[in-house]
C-alpha cells in the first residue's frame, strides 16, 4: 500500500484520510497460514470440471461426423460421374435432335486446334513435343530507328 506523504494532508478528502489510516491487525493475521490454506483449497476441488472435456468430446465427434460425411459424398459423386461417363459412351442420340444446322454453318475443326492437340498430348505425352512442327520464322530487316530521346527543356523534336 502506498504511503501518503505526511506534509500533504490537506490534499486528501475525508474518505481518503480514513482509508489511509486503516491498517491490518498485526497479531491475528499469519501470511504463511493464509497461503497454505489457499493452496490447500485450490488442490482440493470438490467437483471435477465437466464443461471443457464435454466440449472437446462434442467437437471431436462433430469432426469425425464431417469426415465420414465428406467421404460418403465423394464416393457418391464418383459413382455418379461413372454413370454419366457410361451413358455418354452408350448414347448415340444427339442431345438436341430438333436443332439441325445447315451444312454451311457447321464448324470443321482443323487437326491443329486446341482440342486435337490436347488429345494427342493425353494419348502420347512423350512424343507430342518431338513431333510438333517447328514454325519457320522469316528474317525481317533491322528494327526501325528509335525516336529521338526527349530531354528537359527541349523545344524541337516530336512536336509539329
Amino acid at each position: 500500500m502506498d504511503t501518503h506523504s505526511p506534509g500533504r494532508e490537506d490534499d486528501l478528502s475525508d474518505c481518503e484520510r480514513r482509508l489511509a489510516n486503516w491498517q491490518p491487525a498485526a497479531g491475528r493475521l499469519d501470511a504463511d497460514a493464509v497461503l497454505f490454506a489457499a493452496g490447500r483449497e485450490a488442490g482440493l476441488r470438490r467437483w471435477p470440471p465437466v464443461l471443457w472435456p464435454a466440449l472437446c468430446a462434442l467437437l471431436a465427434v462433430q469432426a469425425a461426423g464431417f469426415g465420414v460425411w465428406a467421404l460418403s459424398e465423394r464416393a457418391g459423386r464418383v459413382i455418379l460421374a461413372g454413370r454419366l461417363h457410361e451413358r455418354a459412351l452408350t448414347s448415340t442420340i444427339p442431345l438436341a435432335p430438333h436443332v439441325v444446322e445447315p451444312a454451311e454453318q457447321r464448324y470443321n475443326p482443323s487437326p491443329d486446334d486446341y482440342f486435337h492437340l490436347r488429345r494427342r498430348l493425353e494419348q502420347e505425352p512423350g512424343r507430342w513435343l518431338a513431333s510438333a512442327q517447328t514454325v519457320r520464322t522469316q528474317a525481317i530487316g533491322p528494327p526501325p530507328p528509335a525516336p529521338s530521346i526527349l530531354r528537359a527543356g527541349q523545344q524541337n523534336g516530336l512536336l509539329p
